[in-house]
């Protein structure tokens, strides 16, 4: 064809083109290089910056740090600084802020699916309605009560590497602004999936397509936001899996 440079012979014709697919890395498996560029990317980035902090938290728990590596990918594709504001979050706490103590989802605002389309992966309202029950408001009311608007919003986010919700810290030790800190974020991490599998049985390493819809949905059987929320987050376990065995293996600097 004019105008197209000659290839050699077993040489990619698509590798000249501005928009080819970018090879994968050398060394990875076929899981990863039946992946998506995109993935493979953004995976490789969260091992790069998560994988001291996740492999930490991930000692203290059953949970394996490739689900931790997945869940990162499905939630922030690995940005620390990640924030997403629930806005009907934002009008309960608002409620509980004035006295009332309801549950979620008792209060009459317009339907949450509208209040957040334009967004990805946000949390189903059955999962916020686990969290911010009647016995929540009655206990943090008063404090909640005392808090300036831009603090309710803060609660009213979900932040960082997972996207944690700012009212998981009501009770806890850390503040709000301590879901940007890896450290403290992937413990807390740890700490609401052992709640999730206390609550339902769940085992930690053996049962991830459960915890996955727990994170999205409050409960194990729960119908996430994205369809394809949980397929997305199993193909990425194999995806973290197999750049943790490929880092392992390499050989060292000197050796």
């Amino acid at each position: 064809m004019a105008g197209r440079a000659a290839t050699e012979p077993g040489q990619d014709p698509e590798a000249g083109r501005p928009n080819a697919r970018p090879a994968t890395p050398p060394g990875l498996g076929p899981i990863a290089r039946a992946g998506s560029q995109a993935d493979l990317q953004a995976l490789l980035r969260i091992f790069e910056r998560c994988h001291v902090w996740i492999d930490a938290a991930s000692k203290a728990s059953s949970v394996p740090p490739a689900f931790l590596g997945a869940l990162t990918a499905n939630e922030s594709a690995g940005s620390r600084t990640a924030a997403r504001f629930e806005p009907a979050v934002y009008r309960h706490l608002q409620a509980v802020a004035c006295g009332q103590a309801p549950a979620y989802g008792s209060i009459g605002a317009r339907d949450l699916d509208q209040a957040i389309q334009d967004r990805l992966h946000p949390k189903a309202a059955e999962y916020h309605a686990r969290y911010l029950t009647s016995p929540f408001g009655a206990s943090h009311g008063p404090v909640i009560g005392s808090l300036a608007d831009e603090v309710l919003r803060e609660l009213s986010t979900s932040w960082g590497f997972t996207q944690i919700m700012g009212y998981h810290v009501m009770g806890r030790s850390g503040n709000v602004r301590d879901l940007l800190e890896p450290e403290y974020h992937y413990r807390l991490a740890i700490e609401l999936l052992a709640e999730f599998a206390q609550d339902y049985h769940l085992d930690l390493a053996r049962e991830p397509e459960e915890l996955f819809r727990c994170w999205n949905t409050g409960q194990p059987y729960g119908k996430t936001y994205d369809p394809a929320y949980v397929a997305n987050g199993l193909r990425r376990i194999s995806l973290y899996q197999e750049i943790a065995l490929r880092a392992k293996s390499a050989p060292r600097e000197g050796n």
